[in-house]
C-alpha cells in the first residue's frame, strides 16, 4: 500500500456531494468557496454552526460543529475531563476544546485517499453522529459550566434516561 499523497486525483468536488446531503437532510448551508461549506445544525438545544472543509494535502473532508456554549477558563479542567468521558461513549467523531478560542466542538474527518468523494452514507452518518452527540451531551456541558457540577455528576445526569418526555 502506497502512502504517496501526491497521486490523489481531485477531478470531482467532494463538497458537491456534501451540499446534496445537506439539502436532503434539511440543513441550511452556504458554500464559502471551493474548500468549505458553512451550515446550520438543528439540535434539541437550538441551532449550532457547522463547517465542512475539503483539504487536498493530505486529502480529507473535515467536519466541525461548534456547540453553543460559553465555557469559562475557570472550568477548563472540568470541561476537558467531561470531553474525555463523553468521547469514551462516541463511536464516530469526538468532542474537542479549543482553549485559545474557548470553544467546545464536535469533529470528524473523513480521509479521502484513493477516492474523489465520500460515500453519501458517510456524510449522513457524520450528520447523525454530530446531532446525536450534541443532543446527548450539551446538558452535561451546561451542568459543568453553569451549575458547577463535577464531570461525573454532569455526565450521569445527562445520560439518565426516563420513560418519556415531559
Amino acid at each position: 500500500m502506497s502512502l504517496d499523497l501526491h497521486s490523489h486525483d481531485i477531478s470531482a468536488d467532494p463538497l458537491d456531494l456534501v451540499e446534496a446531503c445537506l439539502e436532503n437532510a434539511g440543513w441550511e448551508h452556504q458554500r464559502e468557496d471551493d474548500t468549505a461549506i458553512q451550515c446550520i445544525a438543528q439540535s434539541r438545544w437550538g441551532e449550532m454552526g457547522a463547517l465542512f472543509a475539503a483539504r487536498q494535502q493530505p486529502p480529507a473532508l473535515h467536519f466541525t460543529l461548534t456547540l453553543d456554549l460559553k465555557p469559562t477558563a475557570a472550568r477548563q479542567t472540568a470541561i476537558s475531563k467531561l470531553i474525555l468521558m463523553a468521547n469514551e461513549r462516541l463511536w464516530l467523531g469526538h468532542f474537542d476544546y479549543w482553549i485559545e478560542d474557548q470553544v467546545v466542538l464536535f469533529r470528524h474527518t473523513l480521509p479521502m485517499l484513493d477516492r474523489v468523494e465520500p460515500d453519501p452514507g458517510e456524510i449522513r452518518a457524520v450528520l447523525a453522529a454530530a446531532t446525536d452527540a450534541v443532543n446527548m451531551f450539551v446538558p452535561a456541558f451546561n451542568f459543568v459550566i453553569w451549575a458547577g457540577k463535577s464531570p461525573e455528576e454532569a455526565i450521569d445526569a445527562a445520560l439518565f434516561e426516563t420513560d418519556g418526555e415531559a
